[in-house]
């Protein structure tokens, strides 16, 4: 009889599931489109993501706690962080990261190396340090994540490189000191706003200018504050974006004084130009050129997703841009490119949890 009872409250709960997820799925479907029945899959119909969200979000709210931690970490006024299983974030943060004296040496040599090599050939180089979000708003970390200033893998491999008489910009300080009049990044994404890049870029140009002597203009531009919704990556992993509220993000647009006159195309695996038309969202492997730039040289701009945020003031800098991710640029590709476009300038930016990963020092020339 008790194992009869077992039975029917399983099949009582197992049939209130079935019925609860398609009605709960259409619902959410309703307030985002139009719901056509007879288009909607089973898949869609049966879909946990929905039941998910609002575990998270319930959790979220009520504790302050991320179920995904691995790769969301929940911190203080609503800022999420990418948790330990990208790159060991939070092991990195908290200097408990492990490396050899060997190890930050041999890193830092190869990137000495890569910087001679440009300049043998007349083209100037810097790399530039964008900060995790970990490590500007540490004060919005949960407590028992501290950021251990001076201490990191970070602070070891720019020391190695300013021995070494490396061209490397880490932006930490300064972003640290602006964040007190604007927000930087974005509280549900990785990344830096429109705001934080262009402090991002402002310095690296600062540093360029200084480091070789120049005077490479800085286009007039003016910024406006807009908000958003809250759906960055880091809320995409935890599916609750759609259950925060429109004016979640905080985030600015430039509008330049100068009219640009700007074109964009793909750059082929074999290093072969496109045609160059304007109006095309941007990329990696992907030139810009600008006919109305500030400046007439060109640049080669190696980086990561953070690069695409402040692209568009590069693009209005110099008038040519080259535009490739980190993991694109091997030795054979950048070999090539060199020597067939003869860029008048490279940068390399790089966020913060990658610094120290050999795949971005792959690049290096064979015979060096």
């Amino acid at each position: 009889m008790k194992q009869k009872k077992l039975v029917i409250y399983f099949l009582i709960i197992a049939i209130s599931f079935t019925l609860f997820l398609p009605a709960l799925n259409l619902y959410f479907l309703s307030k985002t489109q139009k719901v056509n029945h007879q288009h909607f899959s089973k898949k869609q119909l049966f879909s946990t993501d929905n039941l998910e969200s609002i575990i998270n979000y319930t959790v979220y709210k009520t504790f302050n706690f991320s179920l995904n931690e691995p790769q969301v970490v929940a911190g203080k006024d609503g800022f999420f962080f990418l948790g330990n299983r990208f790159a060991r974030v939070i092991d990195k943060t908290k200097a408990t990261f492990q490396f050899t004296d060997e190890q930050i040496d041999s890193w830092t040599t190869k990137l000495k190396k890569l910087q001679d090599w440009y300049e043998q050939q007349g083209i100037e180089f810097i790399i530039a340090i964008a900060p995790n979000k970990h490590t500007v708003y540490d004060d919005k970390l949960p407590a028992n994540i501290t950021v251990k200033v001076g201490k990191t893998v970070t602070d070891r491999i720019v020391q190695s490189s300013l021995q070494k008489n490396i061209h490397i910009q880490n932006l930490e300080q300064v972003l640290r000191e602006k964040k007190r009049d604007k927000q930087l990044y974005f509280k549900t994404d990785t990344h830096w706003n429109n705001y934080g890049a262009q402090i991002g870029y402002l310095e690296t140009m600062k540093y360029f200018n200084m480091t070789y002597n120049k005077h490479y203009k800085i286009p007039e531009y003016t910024m406006a504050e807009i908000t958003s919704s809250g759906g960055g990556d880091l809320t995409n992993l935890l599916k609750i974006n759609q259950l925060l509220s429109d004016n979640y993000e905080k985030d600015y647009t430039l509008t330049f004084n100068k009219k640009s006159k700007v074109c964009y195309g793909n750059i082929t695996k074999d290093n072969k130009l496109n045609k160059c038309t304007p109006g095309v969202k941007s990329s990696f492997n992907q030139y810009i050129m600008n006919e109305n730039s500030s400046n007439q040289e060109t640049l080669l701009y190696v980086c990561d997703s953070f690069g695409l945020e402040n692209s568009q003031l590069y693009e209005h800098t110099f008038h040519t841009v080259w535009r490739f991710h980190l993991g694109h640029m091997n030795s054979s590709i950048l070999s090539n490119f060199i020597q067939e476009y003869k860029p008048d300038i490279v940068i390399y930016q790089v966020v913060e949890r990658d610094i120290g990963n050999n795949s971005i020092m792959d690049d290096i020339p064979s015979g060096l």
